[in-house]
Parts: structure tokens; C-alpha cells; sequence
């Protein structure tokens, strides 16, 4: 029988022949020897150029293969063959469900009697869990195999490995970890490994900021891990500064090339999942001190006992520390919710993957928060929208770094700068077309910047007329405060209900995307009350944002 008769008929009845038969048929239909030992390729029915990661341990022993599947989200050209026996069928298919959309790139094959490296040789990278029975034979099949390893990170695998010179380390239950080494993986190709960098020390110490240290007063204040923008390293300069009886201690849990902002311990991220750095952080949270702010729901004592801060209350409780939840945006905002509330919400533009992880998060951080009874505080007011038992802590600026006395809109065509950090999250490309469109009329001087360090962002804010932050969230965030600091007309969508609540009235040109020409073409034909508008601006942030307003939040819980 010719080769295309051949795909015909196992197109046609594909549904009906047993795998190994359609693997045989197509075999011969390629002049092969049809009933050769298949690959794991061949049993997960890819072609050739499909990245393919292999899992040749045990399943239901890995303790980061859960992590390895959840990752596989982020990763979506490849696949994974799962090798298991037949008693762990259930178990696999059981992980394959809870995989959401990335099951369909999930594929069980049965384990052959040996595991061969002929057998793993058509995948690309070989996975390495944390499963004691595998035994280190598997990665010398992995290497036999030709494959590049991806491994978690421990003493006895790095030992192993270094020889070959092989070997990619990612932190179990890490998703950008295990992310991150695949890909580092793949770019690596066949080319052959490269001087391994000198590790990153899992706990480092920082670079203080001028707050009042642990141990200088009767309140012993931790502040962690996640420090956005350095809000926790401006509060607490705030909180030191409005209270004589506190001294702090900033824990900033981030990758190496993130420690940005101001902290007295760092932790590079992938290390909150190592056992000793998880004793270390137990032995000063639970020892020291007296109060703890959550920043972000993030864990404070590693990630032994998860990712969130659930399961380090009871640790908490016992120790007596007086603990306080903050939150910022994504990990307490409902998408559902806002979708709702908001006719331009932002989540219009998030893709369904991201829709329902954040729903995940969100619902998961406001059960905490409820069942915890916690005090718990917000730095933005369209959150108590979604937490409206909360307390507002407004977010933190240094009014003073970004002042300019350079005068507002005396230019004829006048200087609009627009600079998201996430385009969906400020609604860019909806409203970007319409401020284009003013450029071209030669109506506004349009400056659309991204991913500039501070100093260089200062300067544009300051050079600029006008600033346009997010007009799909419904509140005003740093940019905003930066943009009236700098004595500039601030245009953003803001809610009134929730700021309202909070008893502010921002000094913020109200716009959202469908609304913006018709408000900037307002605020050009009245200059006049522009110009007052962003004078009041300045006022409203020294008022609520200099970090005085934030430290009287926090004073009853600090008692």
C-alpha cells in the first residue's frame, strides 16, 4: 500500500485503532520497521520540530511535578510526556485534569519495561523532579539520551551533573523558575554548555533605606516580602517617621535583578523554597518581632508552607505577632467584578488564562482576609470596591524628588506623555490610537515611552504638560501621584463611588478611553482652569501622599 492511502485510513478511523497499531501504520507508510520499540515522541503522536520535556520518574512521588504541570501554562509551545506505570494511571490523569488548558499538551505514556535512552532520545529536554526513588540513574539516561536536563536544585543533583557540565536548576514549586530553566534549556540547544554563573546567595543582606532599624524601639516591625514600586521601603520611612517607638525590618523577596528598592534583608526569590533559608526566616519572623504587615499576601516565613500567607497565620498566631494585610491591585481586584462594574474595565483586554488566575488569586486573598479578621489595608481607593471592609493607606510618593516649577501648558501644542508598565493594565492600546490622532492634527506633542529607569522617567514627567495614566481601572495610582507632584495636568478614569468612601476628590481629569479626545480638547480651550487643576494636584498629593496620611492609617494597628 502507498504512503497516502495509508494517512487516509488511519485519518479515518483514527478514534478506533489502538495507538501502537497507528504508530506501526504510520511506520510503514515511511518505509520504517513498523513494530520497533515506539519513542516517546511516537506514543505522544508529535512531529518532529515539537518542543517536547519528558518526566521519566516516578508521578505520584515527585513533590514538584504539581509545580512542573501548573508551569506548563507559561510555556506554551511544548509538551509533556508523563511516563508512568499502571498504577499510577489515575494519579496521572488525575494531574493532567488540573492542568486547566495546558492538558491538552500533557501526554501519558506507559512505562516500557526499561526506560532506554533510545526510548527518550526524539524529546528535547529530559525533567527532574524531587522523587527519591528515581535515583540518579535516570539523569545518566537523560544524558545518554542526548537531552538537556532541566532539574530541581539540590547538593546531590548539582554534584552529578557538574562533570558533564549539563543541567539546568529550577526552585520546586517555582513557576518562573521552572520556566525560566527551560527556556534557558532550549536557547542552549546543541551547542555545548557554557561556565555555569557563580550562585546567587539565597539570602543577602540589603541596602537600608533611612528608616529607624529592628530593635531601636519597644514595636519591632517586619515588613515583607513584596515591596511593588518600594512602597514598603517609602512607608517605612513614613512609619519611623511619624513614630519614635518602631523600628523596622524590610524583607524584599525577589530575583537578584529586581533589588531595586531599599531593604535591610533581600531574598533571591527561587531560595524561599530551600528548607534552611525557610528555618532562617522562622527563626527572625517568629523570634523578633511584635508586629508584621503582609505585603501582597506573600508568604513571609519561605514557601515551605505555600505560596500565599494562609498557612503561616497559625505560626503567626502563636508567636503573638499582631499582623496586618496590605494589598495593592491585582491580588485582591475581582476581574469578574470589575468586568462588571467598569464598561472599559482593563480586563477586557487580559486574556482568559490570566482572567482566571487572577480571579484565583483574588478569591483565595479575600477569603483569607475575611476568615483571618485581620486589619487589613489598601493603597488605592478603587480596592474597597472589592474589600469594603478594608482601610485606605494611600500609596506613597516623594513629593518632593519629583517638584519642578516649570509652568504648565504655555506651549501652543502642549506635551502629553504617556508611559505604561503594562499596556493592558492602563488600556494603551485603546486609547493610544486617539492620541495619535491629536498628534497627527498637530493638536498635542504625543511622547509615548516604556520601560525607562526612574531618573530618566522624573525628566519626561517633569518636561511634559500632560499626563496620562490608565483610563481602565478606575482609580489613580504612582504615575498619577508623580504626575501632580510634578505640578502636571493628570488625566486617568476614576471611580467616585470608592473615592467617595474614602473621602477624596482627586484633582484628576476624568477620562476613560471613548471619553479622552473630548477631555483633552477641554482642558486645551480652558487652559486657565487647567493650570488650576494641576495646581490643585500638587496640593492633594502633599496632602494624602508625602506619607504622613499612611502612617495615621497604620497608627491603631502599631499600638
Amino acid at each position: 500500500m502507498s504512503p497516502a492511502p495509508v494517512r487516509r485510513t488511519v485519518s479515518a478511523v483514527r478514534r478506533r485503532i489502538p495507538r501502537r497499531w497507528r504508530i506501526a501504520l504510520r511506520r510503514a507508510a515511511a518505509g520504517a520497521r513498523p513494530f520497533q520499540t515506539p519513542s516517546v515522541r511516537e506514543l505522544c503522536e508529535l512531529p518532529a520540530g515539537t518542543p517536547l520535556l519528558v518526566h521519566a520518574g516516578g508521578v505520584t512521588g515527585d513533590r514538584a511535578l504539581a509545580g512542573v504541570v501548573r508551569a506548563l501554562a507559561r510555556l506554551p509551545e511544548f509538551h509533556l510526556a508523563l511516563v508512568r506505570d499502571e498504577a499510577e494511571r489515575a494519579a496521572t490523569q488525575d494531574l493532567i485534569r488540573r492542568a486547566g488548558k495546558a492538558r491538552r499538551r500533557i501526554h501519558e505514556v506507559p512505562r516500557p519495561r526499561t526506560v532506554t535512552a533510545a526510548f527518550l532520545a526524539s524529546a528535547d529536554v529530559g525533567v527532574f523532579g524531587f522523587e527519591p526513588d528515581a535515583g540518579l540513574a535516570l539523569l545518566d539516561t537523560y544524558l545518554a539520551a542526548g537531552l538537556r536536563v532541566v532539574a530541581a536544585d539540590s547538593r546531590v543533583v548539582r554534584e552529578h551533573l557538574a562533570p558533564h557540565r549539563a543541567g539546568d536548576f529550577f526552585a520546586p514549586g517555582s513557576l518562573p523558575s521552572f520556566t525560566r530553566a527551560v527556556e534557558r534549556a532550549r536557547q542552549r540547544g546543541d551547542e555545548p554548555p557554557a561556565p555555569e554563573e557563580p550562585p546567587v546567595a539565597p539570602i543577602e543582606a540589603g541596602t537600608p533605606g533611612p528608616w529607624r532599624a529592628l530593635g531601636t524601639g519597644p514595636v519591632r516591625l517586619g515588613l515583607g516580602t513584596a515591596n511593588y514600586a518600594g512602597q514598603l521601603s517609602a512607608l517605612a520611612v513614613a512609619l519611623t517617621a511619624a513614630r519614635a517607638d518602631v523600628g523596622i525590618e524590610l524583607v524584599m523577596a525577589k530575583p537578584p535583578a529586581t533589588y531595586r528598592y531599599p531593604a535591610d534583608r533581600y531574598l533571591n526569590y527561587p531560595g524561599e523554597h530551600r528548607l534552611d533559608v525557610q528555618v532562617e526566616q522562622a527563626r527572625r519572623v517568629l523570634g523578633w518581632y511584635t508586629h508584621l504587615i503582609v505585603d501582597a499576601f506573600r508568604p513571609v516565613l519561605g514557601r515551605g508552607n505555600g505560596d500565599d500567607i494562609s498557612a503561616d497565620l497559625p505560626a503567626l498566631r502563636r508567636a503573638r505577632i499582631k499582623v496586618a494585610l496590605l494589598a495593592h491591585g491585582s491580588e485582591i481586584r475581582h476581574p469578574g467584578a470589575h468586568l462588571e462594574r467598569h464598561a472599559e474595565s482593563a480586563f477586557r483586554d487580559a486574556d482568559e488564562d490570566l482572567r482566571e488566575r487572577l480571579t484565583t488569586v483574588a478569591e483565595r486573598n479575600r477569603r483569607t482576609a475575611e476568615e483571618s479578621g485581620l486589619p487589613f489595608f489598601v493603597t488605592t481607593p478603587d480596592l474597597l470596591d472589592d474589600v469594603p471592609f478594608a482601610t485606605w493607606a494611600p500609596l506613597i510618593v516623594d513629593v518632593d524628588d519629583w517638584a519642578c516649577d516649570r509652568p504648565v501648558l504655555e506651549r501652543t501644542r502642549p506635551v502629553v506623555l504617556h508611559a505604561p508598565s503594562k499596556r493592558w493594565t492602563k488600556g494603551t492600546d485603546r486609547l493610544l490610537p486617539r492620541l495619535q490622532e491629536l498628534d497627527e492634527r498637530r493638536i498635542i506633542e504625543l511622547r509615548l515611552v516604556e520601560g525607562l529607569p526612574h531618573h530618566e522617567m522624573r525628566r519626561l514627567v517633569q518636561d511634559c504638560d500632560i499626563v496620562v495614566d490608565q483610563l481602565v481601572m478606575g482609580s489613580y495610582g504612582t504615575f498619577s501621584c508623580e504626575g501632580m507632584a510634578a505640578g502636571k495636568v493628570v488625566v486617568a478614569y476614576v471611580s467616585e463611588g470608592p473615592h467617595r468612601a474614602a473621602g477624596v476628590e482627586p484633582p484628576i481629569a476624568n477620562a476613560t478611553p471613548s471619553t479622552l479626545v473630548k477631555t483633552i480638547e477641554s482642558l486645551l480651550d480652558d487652559r486657565t482652569a487647567a493650570v488650576a487643576l494641576a495646581a490643585e494636584g500638587t496640593r492633594y498629593v502633599r496632602d494624602h501622599h508625602d506619607g504622613r496620611r499612611t502612617a495615621e492609617a497604620f497608627d491603631a494597628f502599631l499600638r
